[in-house]
């Protein structure tokens, strides 16, 4: 597959994405920019396998493009919707809204920076993994929703005009049998979002809206209508930026990312550099403080021999089977090492451990305490990588360049292998080779550094900061 290719390809689709329905509008609001785009397309496996095709280009509307002209369309969208300027409001409430329960603030952070009268946590009431924090008041998008507010007129509008529109480009490559329907029904959650959060923000004082993402039609239109409001937006960093399609466009005011990596890589995509802030995320501020259970209770609890290293692996679902499988055997010959492994998602036995019954789950145990009682941790291009390095765990990656791949973690070197055999063999090398694990871990350290400064500053503190500071 040609990488390249199909990210020019799939940045120009969004681009005839928004401009065939530039003019589906509800109060002024172009919906297809508060659409979540990928999710339009993921399901239309024909259009998938073409984005990598030279020829693709021939059934597009624009020339080819990149994710720099996106961000620069949305910036001109996001201007024309936004307050003349921002209305600083110190009185106000601080909003969380924990969508998809991406938010991921520990109660340490909630119960230390955040005023529980100052303060409050926006949720989804049909989602069912709500975070519950003890001191913090929750309220729901449905307590600001009346249904006569919403005009169900305006919506079979909205959508009788996106079916004129598909049934007028019936060739375009972007249309199949669940493309109408997924989009109907985020451009009438879209609306109802618009109607909710105009009401919510008529009848809370606010001072500030921080969210997980801006991926999302519920995170983009509430932050876009908190613009309109004057009022300032942060979007939190919730995972490492490992490809450019779950991170752009950057919508809020200030995006509150990890380290200069972030900073450097939107720059490059079109962002000004007065909307990063670079403050990490208070749930790594629990990496090293976190109380974890004992390692002989660990040892116990996963039935692991005791003279054995650990070895953390972490997977996503099925992805990258066969990699592993060929990992694995080139770890296990050696015999001196316990293997763990942890899912994403961490539900149930993985396929892994039926075929390598050696190989016992994390399942039930805490990620930190898994990473803290490890000698090494290996995984895919993850969050749980920089995490290890956090909790100052030796870190070897089993990489595999995709669409959208940032190369997040190419300046590790050698510690990012994309043959799983030769990165087997290096990590056996790691545990007998001292001269090869100064190496490795001296690359680590410098990687740290920049990935993720200021550690010795709580990430709450410099978001209660950030947060007294904007609003």
């Amino acid at each position: 597959m040609d990488k390249h290719l199909y990210e020019q390809h799939y940045w120009t689709l969004y681009l005839d994405f928004l401009e065939l329905f530039k003019n589906v509008k509800y109060k002024g609001y172009s919906l297809a920019y508060l659409c979540h785009f990928r999710s339009l397309i993921r399901k239309n496996d024909t259009l998938q396998a073409k984005l990598s095709k030279p020829s693709f280009s021939n059934q597009l509307n624009h020339p080819l493009k990149t994710g720099l002209e996106v961000q620069k369309r949305f910036n001109q969208f996001v201007k024309k919707h936004r307050a003349l300027e921002i209305k600083p409001n110190s009185d106000g409430k601080v909003i969380l809204h924990d969508v998809y329960n991406l938010l991921r603030f520990p109660s340490s952070t909630l119960n230390s920076q955040f005023n529980p009268n100052k303060t409050l946590m926006l949720q989804e009431r049909s989602y069912k993994k709500n975070t519950k924090p003890k001191n913090i008041p929750i309220v729901y998008f449905d307590e600001f929703h009346e249904e006569a507010s919403t005009d169900s007129k305006s919506i079979d509008k909205c959508l009788n005009k996106v079916k004129r529109i598909i049934n007028h480009h019936q060739g375009h490559p972007l249309f199949n049998s669940t493309f109408q329907s997924t989009l109907n029904a985020q451009i009438k959650k879209i609306i109802y979002r618009i109607e909710e959060s105009h009401k919510l923000f008529a009848n809370v004082k606010t001072s500030c809206v921080i969210v997980p993402s801006t991926h999302y039609p519920e995170t983009r239109t509430l932050v876009l209508v908190a613009a309109q409001f004057g009022i300032p937006t942060i979007c939190m960093q919730h995972g490492i930026i490992s490809g450019e399609f779950g991170y752009l466009p950057k919508i809020a005011d200030i995006d509150a990312i990890y380290g200069s990596f972030e900073k450097d890589w939107y720059q490059q995509k079109g962002v000004q550099a007065s909307g990063l802030k670079m403050i990490g995320h208070p749930r790594f501020d629990e990496v090293g403080n976190r109380k974890t259970i004992s390692q002989i209770k660990f040892q116990r609890k996963l039935k692991l021999d005791r003279h054995k290293k650990t070895i953390l692996i972490g997977v996503r679902s099925n992805s990258q089977l066969d990699e592993w499988r060929k990992f694995i055997k080139v770890i296990s010959q050696s015999g001196q090492f316990n293997l763990i492994l942890r899912d994403f998602p961490n539900k149930k036995s993985h396929l892994l451990q039926k075929e390598f019954p050696f190989i016992k789950s994390t399942k039930g145990i805490h990620l930190y305490d898994a990473i803290h009682h490890a000698d090494a941790v290996v995984t895919y291009s993850s969050t749980i990588a920089l995490e290890s390095m956090l909790n100052n765990r030796p870190v070897f990656i089993l990489n595999k360049s995709f669409p959208g791949y940032t190369g997040y973690y190419d300046q590790l070197g050698d510690l990012v292998q994309s043959d799983p055999e030769k990165l087997g063999e290096l990590v056996v090398e790691y545990f007998s080779n001292r001269v090869k694990q100064k190496e490795l871990n001296d690359s680590r350290q410098q990687f740290i550094k920049v990935a993720y400064p200021n550690q010795h500053i709580l990430s709450g503190e410099r978001l209660s900061e950030l947060i007294s500071r904007i609003s």
